[in-house]
């Protein structure tokens, strides 16, 4: 007896293997149970967002167009202008790019609403008809920016009659959204990969330097000292020099090379948007959680008035930070055996891991010297009272530059200022542990003042730097050690109702103010050097006295 194979049973179809694809119905369930909610919030925010653009904005450009029409109000600027044009057009293109690529780094382009981010990214729909919406939006705002800064410049050309409007305006917002579309997508690719995410952080002192240089190339120009062959290298370096080249040619430049430039942003853009929606949908889940999280975060901070807290908030992140050489180096080092220079050991290792924070220090000093230098004038307290001058008002911007110096080496002080545990182990009390954590930072920031200013000012720089450095560090150390704002001050009363932010605000500008502008009228003082860097010291002093009374009100 032969036996058969059982012939297999058709009847019932195979059971499919992938999970069926449900995003066209979890969007369409998500649309009808949001019902019109959504649509009032959305034109709530658009509301509001018109008003502040006519209120802020669209008024004081009908009242340019308005002066247009009958002259030009800075025809006698319009050398200046012309001068500045190249350089300053490079630096707001280059901030640009820069604002949008370190927004990625906490925010970035993707930033769903948290509850889509919890619940979607766990069921099985594809990411990018859920993401690329708030992409698009991240990109039409970016874009909208844009255009208004680039039609505000059209107004300032026309204004000092170096052009019209029409054909400005042609040359200036087609490159202007251009930008802004590959300014996006570049922080979408930050978002997406970690490693991208590092590369930017470790070379943010070089983006920021290359920022600075741009502007100080401006200011060169505005005083007359042009750069031809740098300012035709900048031009051609990358697409923040490619979209001003037409701008240039709209003015009367002899760029005959221009519709290349134009092409080739063009042509960048075209490839950016191509890939943009492949960029979008593969953001990691865990990115975009950590994002929802940090921008509820950020948020809560902002209603609060509290500048430490978004910071942290901005700082936090699922991608983590790679040690360079010199961090691997630092990490190796030997601590003290006694626990008295041991504050100083960890605030140097500290600095040698993120070698950032120095290099930015050393660039707000630069800047800070070179506001002071074109400025060249003596404050006082009726100057302050007028604001009559830039140059009245040229050591107040310079002494907050060197205060947001010193702050950034101060980083330690404020991490045992957030947790006072980190300090148990010292024998020491710990309003004393905070007093040295201005050692390395006085040091630094002297030393560095005193080499930046020789070439300058062999006889004042170094005095300068001496009298400024410790009363920086010594400011910078009460803003760490602050306390949170008390609520008897947020809820005082009825004659105070609504007063809540800006008496958050006041509260933790206390020590900066008082610091920067002693400082600023100390030096500007009708008195010998001696007699200055006397009272500098006298005041850094009573500055690290207040930094101890904070310190010593935490841990009580």
């Amino acid at each position: 007896m032969s036996r058969t194979a059982p012939t297999p049973d058709t009847s019932t179809p195979p059971r499919p293997t992938d999970t069926p694809d449900r995003t066209a119905d979890t969007l369409a369930w998500l649309r009808a149970r949001r019902g019109t909610g959504r649509a009032r919030r959305f034109a709530y925010a658009a509301y509001v967002t018109l008003v502040l653009l006519v209120g802020w904005y669209g008024l004081f450009a009908a009242g340019l167009l308005y002066e247009l029409r009958h002259a030009t109000p800075l025809a006698k600027q319009a050398e200046a202008i012309a001068r500045t044009l190249p350089s300053a057009a490079v630096t707001v293109a280059l901030a640009g790019l820069a604002l949008t690529a370190w927004d990625a780094l906490w925010r970035g382009p993707v930033t769903p609403p948290r509850p889509d981010v919890d619940w979607l990214t766990a069921l099985p729909v594809r990411r990018g008809p859920v993401l690329l919406p708030w992409f698009a939006l991240s990109a039409g705002i970016w874009t909208l920016a844009a255009l208004l800064v680039g039609f505000a410049g059209v107004l300032l050309l026309a204004a000092a009659g170096l052009g019209g409007i029409g054909r400005p305006a042609l040359a200036v917002l087609p490159p202007a959204a251009c930008l802004a579309l590959l300014a996006v997508t570049g922080a979408a690719l930050v978002q997406r990969s970690p490693t991208v995410a590092d590369r930017l952080r470790r070379l943010s002192p070089l983006l920021a330097g290359a920022v600075l240089l741009s502007a100080a190339q401006t200011v060169a120009a505005a005083y007359g000292h042009r750069l031809p062959a740098v300012e035709t290298a900048v031009l051609w370096s990358g697409p923040w020099g490619w979209a001003v080249q037409p701008v240039l040619a709209a003015t009367g430049r002899p760029l005959p090379l221009w519709p290349v430039a134009a092409a080739l942003l063009a042509v960048c853009t075209a490839v950016a948007l191509a890939s943009c929606g492949r960029i979008v949908a593969d953001v990691p889940a865990a990115v975009l959680r950590s994002r929802a999280r940090t921008v509820g975060g950020v948020l809560a901070a902002l209603w609060a008035v509290d500048p430490r807290s978004i910071r942290l908030s901005m700082a936090a992140g699922p991608e983590g930070r790679r040690r360079g050489r010199l961090g691997r180096w630092a990490a190796r080092l030997r601590p003290p055996r006694s626990p008295g220079p041991l504050v100083a050991w960890r605030d140097t290792v500290a600095l040698l891991m993120a070698p950032g924070r120095p290099a930015l220090s050393v660039l707000l000093l630069l800047l800070a010297g070179a506001v002071l230098r074109a400025g060249g004038g003596a404050v006082s307290l009726a100057s302050l009272a007028s604001l009559a001058s830039f140059a009245s008002l040229a050591p107040v911007v310079a002494a907050a530059l060197g205060y947001v110096a010193a702050a950034v080496l101060l980083e330690p002080a404020r991490l045992d200022a957030d947790d006072p545990r980190r300090t148990a182990w010292s024998p020491r009390p710990y309003a004393r542990v905070a007093l040295d954590h201005a050692l390395v930072p006085t040091i630094l920031l002297t030393t560095v003042g005193c080499l930046l200013t020789v070439p300058f000012a062999p006889a004042t720089g170094p005095l300068l730097a001496l009298a400024a450095g410790p009363v920086l560090v010594a400011t910078g150390l009460v803003s760490a050690y602050r306390a949170p704002v008390p609520a008897w001050l947020m809820f005082s009363g009825p004659a105070l109702a609504g007063a809540g932010p800006l008496l958050s605000v006041l509260w933790h500008a206390s020590g900066p103010t008082t610091g920067v502008l002693g400082l600023a009228l100390l030096l500007g003082a009708p008195y010998g050097w001696a007699v200055r860097v006397a009272a500098c010291w006298l005041l850094a002093l009573s500055m690290l006295w207040w930094a101890w009374a904070r310190a010593r009100a935490h841990v009580r």
